[in-house]
Protein backbone atom coordinates (compact mmCIF):
# COMPACT_ATOMS: atom_id res chain seq x y z
CA UNK A 1 0.00 0.00 0.00
CA UNK A 2 1.01 3.55 -0.43
CA UNK A 3 0.44 7.09 -0.66
CA UNK A 4 1.06 8.70 -3.68
CA UNK A 5 0.58 13.01 -4.27
CA UNK A 6 1.68 14.97 -7.10
CA UNK A 7 2.86 18.53 -6.88
CA UNK A 8 1.13 19.04 -10.02
CA UNK A 9 -2.42 19.99 -9.22
CA UNK A 10 -3.85 23.21 -9.60
CA UNK A 11 -5.60 24.95 -6.59
CA UNK A 12 -7.60 27.76 -9.29
CA UNK A 13 -10.66 25.81 -7.28
CA UNK A 14 -11.80 23.55 -4.66
CA UNK A 15 -12.46 21.10 -6.87
CA UNK A 16 -8.54 20.84 -7.50
CA UNK A 17 -7.88 19.76 -4.20
CA UNK A 18 -10.10 16.67 -3.74
CA UNK A 19 -8.13 14.19 -5.16
CA UNK A 20 -5.47 13.61 -2.20
CA UNK A 21 -3.67 10.92 -3.41
CA UNK A 22 1.11 11.88 -4.00
CA UNK A 23 4.16 15.31 -4.11
CA UNK A 24 7.95 15.98 -4.44
CA UNK A 25 11.89 17.06 -3.29
CA UNK A 26 15.99 16.33 -3.51
CA UNK A 27 19.32 17.17 -2.66
CA UNK A 28 22.51 17.45 0.42
CA UNK A 29 22.42 16.59 3.62
CA UNK A 30 18.98 17.47 4.52
CA UNK A 31 18.40 19.62 7.77
CA UNK A 32 18.53 18.11 10.48
CA UNK A 33 14.76 18.28 10.88
CA UNK A 34 13.12 15.70 13.71
CA UNK A 35 9.39 14.69 13.28
CA UNK A 36 7.91 15.19 16.70
CA UNK A 37 6.35 11.64 15.73
CA UNK A 38 8.13 9.09 14.27
CA UNK A 39 6.78 6.34 12.20
CA UNK A 40 5.31 3.66 14.55
CA UNK A 41 5.60 -0.39 14.38
CA UNK A 42 2.30 -1.75 13.07
CA UNK A 43 3.18 -5.05 14.85
CA UNK A 44 2.19 -6.38 18.28
CA UNK A 45 3.91 -9.56 19.85
CA UNK A 46 2.23 -12.57 18.82
CA UNK A 47 1.17 -11.43 15.21
CA UNK A 48 2.03 -13.61 12.32
CA UNK A 49 4.73 -11.80 10.31
CA UNK A 50 3.45 -10.61 6.47
CA UNK A 51 5.61 -11.76 3.51
CA UNK A 52 8.44 -9.72 2.49
CA UNK A 53 7.55 -7.09 -0.59
CA UNK A 54 7.37 -8.89 -3.60
CA UNK A 55 9.72 -8.02 -6.39
CA UNK A 56 7.20 -9.34 -9.14
CA UNK A 57 4.06 -10.35 -9.71
CA UNK A 58 1.35 -13.16 -11.78
CA UNK A 59 1.20 -11.30 -15.26
CA UNK A 60 -2.25 -12.69 -15.13
CA UNK A 61 -5.19 -11.94 -12.43
CA UNK A 62 -6.19 -14.24 -10.25
CA UNK A 63 -9.22 -12.69 -9.97
CA UNK A 64 -10.96 -9.09 -9.82
CA UNK A 65 -12.63 -7.13 -6.98
CA UNK A 66 -15.96 -6.06 -8.07
CA UNK A 67 -15.76 -2.31 -7.22
CA UNK A 68 -16.84 -0.41 -10.60
CA UNK A 69 -15.25 1.50 -12.67
CA UNK A 70 -12.12 3.37 -10.28
CA UNK A 71 -8.90 4.86 -11.65
CA UNK A 72 -7.16 3.89 -8.12
CA UNK A 73 -8.33 1.05 -5.72
CA UNK A 74 -10.57 1.65 -3.46
CA UNK A 75 -8.91 -0.85 -1.15
CA UNK A 76 -7.09 -1.05 2.14
CA UNK A 77 -4.53 -4.26 2.28
CA UNK A 78 -4.18 -5.87 5.69
CA UNK A 79 -2.51 -9.05 5.07
CA UNK A 80 -4.42 -11.98 2.85
CA UNK A 81 -7.26 -9.53 3.50
CA UNK A 82 -8.47 -7.22 1.21
CA UNK A 83 -11.03 -4.50 2.42
CA UNK A 84 -12.83 -2.23 -0.43
CA UNK A 85 -15.03 0.28 0.05
CA UNK A 86 -18.15 0.31 -1.85
CA UNK A 87 -21.17 3.55 -1.94
CA UNK A 88 -23.12 1.08 0.91
CA UNK A 89 -20.33 0.01 2.95
CA UNK A 90 -17.14 -2.31 3.40
CA UNK A 91 -16.21 -5.96 1.90
CA UNK A 92 -13.52 -8.34 3.16
CA UNK A 93 -11.73 -10.20 0.35
CA UNK A 94 -9.29 -13.34 0.83
CA UNK A 95 -6.25 -12.55 -1.25
CA UNK A 96 -5.77 -16.31 -1.59
CA UNK A 97 -9.05 -17.05 -2.85
CA UNK A 98 -11.66 -14.23 -4.00
CA UNK A 99 -13.95 -14.86 -1.09
CA UNK A 100 -15.96 -12.36 -0.09
CA UNK A 101 -15.74 -13.48 3.85
CA UNK A 102 -17.53 -10.19 5.34
CA UNK A 103 -19.70 -7.47 4.29
CA UNK A 104 -20.44 -4.82 7.08
CA UNK A 105 -22.99 -1.98 5.93
CA UNK A 106 -24.74 1.50 7.94
CA UNK A 107 -27.43 0.70 10.00
CA UNK A 108 -28.82 3.91 8.40
CA UNK A 109 -29.62 4.19 4.47
CA UNK A 110 -27.05 5.21 2.36
CA UNK A 111 -26.92 8.31 0.22
CA UNK A 112 -25.72 6.75 -2.68
CA UNK A 113 -26.71 3.34 -4.25
CA UNK A 114 -24.21 0.57 -4.94
CA UNK A 115 -22.64 0.71 -8.18
CA UNK A 116 -24.24 -3.05 -9.39
CA UNK A 117 -27.01 -1.64 -9.00
CA UNK A 118 -27.13 1.67 -10.68
CA UNK A 119 -25.33 -0.09 -13.27
CA UNK A 120 -27.81 -2.52 -14.01
CA UNK A 121 -30.62 -0.28 -14.38
CA UNK A 122 -28.29 1.41 -17.44
CA UNK A 123 -28.93 0.16 -21.06
CA UNK A 124 -26.23 0.15 -23.75
CA UNK A 125 -26.88 3.31 -25.24
CA UNK A 126 -25.61 5.03 -21.94
CA UNK A 127 -22.13 2.89 -21.75
CA UNK A 128 -20.01 5.68 -22.56
CA UNK A 129 -21.66 8.36 -19.86
CA UNK A 130 -21.61 5.10 -17.63
CA UNK A 131 -17.92 5.02 -17.67
CA UNK A 132 -17.33 8.48 -17.99
CA UNK A 133 -19.53 8.52 -14.32
CA UNK A 134 -17.18 5.81 -13.28
CA UNK A 135 -14.42 7.52 -13.95
CA UNK A 136 -15.37 10.61 -11.82
CA UNK A 137 -16.33 8.37 -8.75
CA UNK A 138 -14.64 8.77 -5.54
CA UNK A 139 -14.08 6.00 -2.82
CA UNK A 140 -11.88 6.87 -0.51
CA UNK A 141 -9.86 3.90 0.66
CA UNK A 142 -10.06 2.59 4.08
CA UNK A 143 -8.18 3.34 6.63
CA UNK A 144 -5.83 1.12 8.45
CA UNK A 145 -5.46 2.02 12.22
CA UNK A 146 -5.47 0.50 15.85
CA UNK A 147 -8.13 0.54 17.74
CA UNK A 148 -7.84 -0.62 21.47
CA UNK A 149 -4.85 -2.23 20.45
CA UNK A 150 -6.72 -4.11 17.47
CA UNK A 151 -6.08 -4.17 14.45
CA UNK A 152 -8.78 -1.96 12.69
CA UNK A 153 -10.18 -0.80 9.77
CA UNK A 154 -12.25 2.76 9.58
CA UNK A 155 -14.19 4.16 6.79
CA UNK A 156 -17.40 6.65 6.14
CA UNK A 157 -20.63 6.12 4.54
CA UNK A 158 -22.79 9.08 3.70
CA UNK A 159 -26.21 8.47 4.93
CA UNK A 160 -29.27 9.90 5.66
CA UNK A 161 -29.52 11.46 8.81
CA UNK A 162 -31.87 11.61 12.12
CA UNK A 163 -31.95 14.97 12.49
CA UNK A 164 -30.91 16.37 9.10
CA UNK A 165 -30.90 14.98 5.85
CA UNK A 166 -26.98 14.21 5.50
CA UNK A 167 -24.76 12.69 8.02
CA UNK A 168 -21.92 10.40 7.75
CA UNK A 169 -22.25 7.14 9.20
CA UNK A 170 -18.28 5.71 10.33
CA UNK A 171 -17.39 2.24 10.12
CA UNK A 172 -14.91 0.14 12.30
CA UNK A 173 -13.89 -3.49 11.98
CA UNK A 174 -11.27 -5.78 12.85
CA UNK A 175 -9.04 -5.89 9.90
CA UNK A 176 -8.24 -9.39 10.67
CA UNK A 177 -11.18 -11.29 11.70
CA UNK A 178 -13.94 -8.74 9.73
CA UNK A 179 -15.76 -8.35 13.23
CA UNK A 180 -17.36 -5.35 12.96
CA UNK A 181 -16.01 -3.01 16.11
CA UNK A 182 -18.60 -0.09 15.82
CA UNK A 183 -20.80 2.31 13.83
CA UNK A 184 -21.28 5.92 14.81
CA UNK A 185 -23.90 8.32 13.56
CA UNK A 186 -21.88 11.70 12.91
CA UNK A 187 -24.38 14.34 11.48
CA UNK A 188 -21.96 17.25 10.96
CA UNK A 189 -23.24 21.11 10.94
CA UNK A 190 -21.20 21.51 7.71
CA UNK A 191 -23.88 19.11 6.01
CA UNK A 192 -26.55 21.03 6.71
CA UNK A 193 -28.38 22.24 3.97
CA UNK A 194 -26.23 20.86 1.45
CA UNK A 195 -27.50 17.95 -1.38
CA UNK A 196 -26.05 14.59 -1.30
CA UNK A 197 -24.78 14.44 -5.07
CA UNK A 198 -21.08 14.07 -4.85
CA UNK A 199 -21.14 13.73 -0.86
CA UNK A 200 -17.69 11.55 0.48
CA UNK A 201 -16.05 11.44 3.80
CA UNK A 202 -12.42 10.24 3.71
CA UNK A 203 -10.82 8.86 6.42
CA UNK A 204 -7.88 10.71 5.92
CA UNK A 205 -5.88 10.02 9.21
CA UNK A 206 -5.59 8.52 12.26
CA UNK A 207 -3.12 8.15 15.50
CA UNK A 208 -3.52 7.52 19.04
CA UNK A 209 -7.01 7.08 19.34
CA UNK A 210 -8.24 9.77 17.40
CA UNK A 211 -9.05 9.95 13.31
CA UNK A 212 -9.88 13.25 11.18
CA UNK A 213 -12.63 12.93 8.54
CA UNK A 214 -12.57 14.96 5.38
CA UNK A 215 -15.76 16.13 4.55
CA UNK A 216 -16.36 17.21 1.18
CA UNK A 217 -18.57 17.76 -2.49
CA UNK A 218 -17.50 16.62 -5.65
CA UNK A 219 -16.54 20.58 -6.25
CA UNK A 220 -15.21 21.69 -2.53
CA UNK A 221 -14.32 20.46 0.50
CA UNK A 222 -16.91 21.47 3.48
CA UNK A 223 -14.89 21.02 6.77
CA UNK A 224 -13.56 18.38 8.95
CA UNK A 225 -14.23 15.91 11.87
CA UNK A 226 -12.11 14.88 14.22
CA UNK A 227 -13.16 11.45 15.77
CA UNK A 228 -12.18 9.49 18.88
CA UNK A 229 -11.87 5.76 17.81
CA UNK A 230 -11.64 4.00 21.18
CA UNK A 231 -15.51 5.84 22.81
CA UNK A 232 -16.01 5.97 19.76
CA UNK A 233 -17.50 9.50 19.72
CA UNK A 234 -17.10 13.03 17.26
CA UNK A 235 -14.61 15.40 19.36
CA UNK A 236 -14.60 18.05 17.06
CA UNK A 237 -16.04 19.94 14.04
CA UNK A 238 -13.98 22.49 11.84
CA UNK A 239 -15.43 24.52 8.82
CA UNK A 240 -12.14 26.80 8.74
CA UNK A 241 -10.15 23.92 8.29
CA UNK A 242 -10.13 21.36 5.38
CA UNK A 243 -7.79 18.78 6.14
CA UNK A 244 -5.49 17.45 3.81
CA UNK A 245 -3.50 15.19 5.57
CA UNK A 246 -1.52 13.79 8.82
CA UNK A 247 1.31 12.95 10.71
CA UNK A 248 1.55 11.41 14.11
CA UNK A 249 -0.97 14.36 15.96
CA UNK A 250 -0.22 16.88 13.40
CA UNK A 251 -2.92 18.34 10.49
CA UNK A 252 -2.27 19.75 7.83
CA UNK A 253 -4.99 21.53 5.05
CA UNK A 254 -6.03 24.88 4.44
CA UNK A 255 -8.86 27.56 4.49
CA UNK A 256 -10.04 29.83 1.41
CA UNK A 257 -9.91 33.67 3.65
CA UNK A 258 -12.78 36.10 2.15
CA UNK A 259 -10.44 38.23 0.47
CA UNK A 260 -9.06 35.25 -1.57
CA UNK A 261 -6.32 33.13 -2.28
CA UNK A 262 -5.29 30.23 -0.24
CA UNK A 263 -4.44 30.04 3.62
CA UNK A 264 -2.20 26.67 4.49
CA UNK A 265 -3.07 25.47 8.56
CA UNK A 266 -1.53 23.42 10.81
CA UNK A 267 -3.20 21.68 13.64
CA UNK A 268 -3.69 19.43 16.27
CA UNK A 269 -5.13 15.93 15.67
CA UNK A 270 -6.81 15.49 19.16
CA UNK A 271 -8.83 19.25 19.22
CA UNK A 272 -8.44 20.71 16.04
CA UNK A 273 -7.01 23.36 17.10
CA UNK A 274 -4.92 25.76 14.53
CA UNK A 275 -0.98 26.14 15.28
CA UNK A 276 0.29 27.76 12.32
CA UNK A 277 -1.27 29.38 8.72
CA UNK A 278 0.86 30.67 5.96
CA UNK A 279 -0.76 32.63 3.08
CA UNK A 280 -0.53 31.77 -0.64
CA UNK A 281 -2.01 32.73 -3.49
CA UNK A 282 -5.14 30.62 -5.33
CA UNK A 283 -2.51 29.40 -8.07
CA UNK A 284 -1.00 27.40 -6.47
CA UNK A 285 -0.45 23.09 -6.25
CA UNK A 286 -1.01 21.42 -2.91
CA UNK A 287 -0.22 18.06 -1.73
CA UNK A 288 0.92 15.76 1.27
CA UNK A 289 4.15 14.02 1.11
CA UNK A 290 4.73 12.37 4.36
CA UNK A 291 5.51 14.66 7.41
CA UNK A 292 5.26 17.14 5.14
CA UNK A 293 3.24 19.37 2.60
CA UNK A 294 4.51 19.44 -1.15
CA UNK A 295 3.52 23.49 -2.00
CA UNK A 296 4.12 25.39 -5.22
CA UNK A 297 3.16 28.56 -5.37
CA UNK A 298 3.15 29.81 -8.78
CA UNK A 299 3.26 33.64 -8.05
CA UNK A 300 6.16 32.47 -5.59
CA UNK A 301 9.74 32.79 -7.06
CA UNK A 302 11.01 30.13 -4.62
CA UNK A 303 9.53 27.25 -6.54
CA UNK A 304 8.23 23.76 -5.21
CA UNK A 305 8.57 24.20 -0.94
CA UNK A 306 8.37 20.84 1.43
CA UNK A 307 6.48 22.63 4.61
CA UNK A 308 7.09 20.66 7.98
CA UNK A 309 3.27 19.90 9.06
CA UNK A 310 4.28 20.50 12.74
CA UNK A 311 5.98 23.70 12.76
CA UNK A 312 4.87 25.24 9.56
CA UNK A 313 8.53 25.76 8.38
CA UNK A 314 10.08 25.32 5.26
CA UNK A 315 12.48 22.06 5.13
CA UNK A 316 13.39 21.61 1.66
CA UNK A 317 13.14 23.67 -1.11
CA UNK A 318 14.72 23.73 -5.14
CA UNK A 319 18.30 24.13 -3.58
CA UNK A 320 17.76 20.65 -2.29
CA UNK A 321 16.62 19.36 -5.75
CA UNK A 322 13.00 20.24 -5.84
CA UNK A 323 11.54 20.16 -9.39
CA UNK A 324 7.28 20.74 -10.53
CA UNK A 325 6.18 17.87 -11.42
CA UNK A 326 7.01 14.90 -8.62
CA UNK A 327 4.96 12.88 -7.23
CA UNK A 328 5.32 11.70 -3.13
CA UNK A 329 5.55 7.79 -2.74
CA UNK A 330 5.72 6.75 1.56
CA UNK A 331 5.12 3.04 1.83
CA UNK A 332 3.09 1.85 4.28
CA UNK A 333 5.46 1.07 7.38
CA UNK A 334 8.49 2.33 5.71
CA UNK A 335 11.32 4.79 6.81
CA UNK A 336 11.28 6.51 3.92
CA UNK A 337 9.72 9.59 1.30
CA UNK A 338 10.49 9.05 -2.18
CA UNK A 339 10.28 12.09 -4.70
CA UNK A 340 10.20 11.43 -8.41
CA UNK A 341 9.45 12.31 -11.79
CA UNK A 342 7.60 10.17 -14.37
CA UNK A 343 10.37 9.79 -17.01
CA UNK A 344 7.92 9.42 -19.19
CA UNK A 345 7.41 13.20 -20.55
CA UNK A 346 9.41 14.69 -23.46
CA UNK A 347 13.16 15.50 -23.60
CA UNK A 348 11.94 19.29 -21.18
CA UNK A 349 10.64 17.06 -18.15
CA UNK A 350 13.69 14.74 -18.46
CA UNK A 351 15.57 17.23 -18.13
CA UNK A 352 14.69 18.61 -15.04
CA UNK A 353 13.57 15.17 -13.52
CA UNK A 354 15.16 12.77 -11.34
CA UNK A 355 14.44 11.41 -7.88
CA UNK A 356 15.35 11.57 -4.15
CA UNK A 357 14.83 9.45 -1.14
CA UNK A 358 14.52 11.37 2.27
CA UNK A 359 14.36 9.61 5.46
CA UNK A 360 10.68 10.23 6.94
CA UNK A 361 11.90 11.00 10.62
CA UNK A 362 14.87 13.13 9.78
CA UNK A 363 14.42 14.92 6.62
CA UNK A 364 17.57 14.05 5.63
CA UNK A 365 18.51 13.29 1.61
CA UNK A 366 19.47 9.80 1.53
CA UNK A 367 19.75 9.33 -2.37
CA UNK A 368 19.44 11.45 -5.24
CA UNK A 369 19.37 10.15 -8.92
CA UNK A 370 19.92 12.51 -11.69
CA UNK A 371 17.56 12.63 -14.84
CA UNK A 372 19.76 10.07 -16.60
CA UNK A 373 19.48 8.06 -13.89
CA UNK A 374 16.28 7.62 -13.29
CA UNK A 375 13.18 6.10 -15.80
CA UNK A 376 10.05 4.85 -15.42
CA UNK A 377 6.72 5.88 -13.91
CA UNK A 378 6.44 5.21 -9.77
CA UNK A 379 2.86 3.01 -9.30
CA UNK A 380 3.52 1.79 -5.73
CA UNK A 381 5.51 2.14 -3.09
CA UNK A 382 5.22 -0.82 0.00
CA UNK A 383 7.50 -0.35 3.13
CA UNK A 384 10.90 0.57 1.89
CA UNK A 385 10.04 -0.64 -1.84
CA UNK A 386 9.23 1.52 -4.99
CA UNK A 387 7.47 0.19 -7.57
CA UNK A 388 7.76 1.51 -11.55
CA UNK A 389 6.17 0.88 -14.79
CA UNK A 390 9.28 1.08 -17.06
CA UNK A 391 8.82 0.07 -21.08
CA UNK A 392 6.88 -3.15 -20.83
CA UNK A 393 7.26 -4.19 -17.45
CA UNK A 394 8.45 -3.75 -13.30
CA UNK A 395 11.50 -2.02 -12.32
CA UNK A 396 11.61 -2.51 -7.94
CA UNK A 397 14.17 -0.27 -6.34
CA UNK A 398 14.89 0.18 -2.76
CA UNK A 399 13.89 3.34 -1.46
CA UNK A 400 16.63 3.76 1.12
CA UNK A 401 19.06 3.65 -1.26
CA UNK A 402 17.59 4.10 -5.14
CA UNK A 403 19.17 1.15 -6.36
CA UNK A 404 18.07 -1.62 -8.37
CA UNK A 405 16.14 -4.65 -6.59
CA UNK A 406 14.68 -6.68 -9.45
CA UNK A 407 13.29 -6.10 -13.26
CA UNK A 408 10.20 -8.42 -14.74
CA UNK A 409 8.38 -8.22 -17.81
CA UNK A 410 4.54 -7.68 -16.77
CA UNK A 411 2.56 -5.27 -14.57
CA UNK A 412 3.24 -2.68 -12.36
CA UNK A 413 0.55 -2.67 -9.73
CA UNK A 414 -0.89 0.34 -8.23
CA UNK A 415 -1.37 -1.03 -4.51
CA UNK A 416 1.02 -3.44 -3.13
CA UNK A 417 1.31 -5.39 -0.33
CA UNK A 418 2.91 -8.72 0.65
CA UNK A 419 0.63 -10.85 -1.06
CA UNK A 420 -0.86 -9.44 -3.90
CA UNK A 421 -0.53 -6.06 -6.55
CA UNK A 422 -3.69 -4.59 -7.51
CA UNK A 423 -4.48 -2.63 -11.01
CA UNK A 424 -7.69 -0.78 -11.28
CA UNK A 425 -8.68 -2.41 -14.46
CA UNK A 426 -12.43 -2.11 -16.56
CA UNK A 427 -15.44 -2.66 -13.77
CA UNK A 428 -12.91 -3.45 -11.10
CA UNK A 429 -9.69 -3.96 -9.61
CA UNK A 430 -7.88 -6.70 -10.87
CA UNK A 431 -5.73 -8.55 -8.17
CA UNK A 432 -2.21 -10.57 -9.17
CA UNK A 433 -0.50 -12.59 -6.69
CA UNK A 434 2.82 -11.92 -5.58
CA UNK A 435 5.60 -13.95 -6.93
CA UNK A 436 9.48 -14.27 -5.33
Amino acid sequence: MSTRTAISFRALAAVALLSLIAAGCGGGDGDGHERRNPPQSSGTPGEAEEPPPATAFATEAAFSLETGPVRHPPVALHRQNAWVAGETGLTMVDLATGEETTHLEPRRQPLHEAWQESAGRRDEDRAAELEKQGAQRRLPRPLLTRIGGTPAVVAAVPVKGKRQDLAVEILAANAETGERLWGLLVEPGVLAGENAEGLSAPVLHAHDGMAVVQVAKADRMLGSLGIDLDRPELVWEEEELLAMAGSGDDLAGMSFPDGGGIRLLGAVLFDGGHTWGEDISKYASIAPCGPWLAVEDFDDDRGPLLIDMDSGDVTHTRDDGLVSGMSCWEGEGGTTVALASNGEGDEGDKARGGAIGLDATSGKVLWRLPPGGWEGRVSASYEDRLYLKAGEGLVVRDARTGRVLGNAPGIAPQQVNGYAGLIAAGDGVDVHPAER
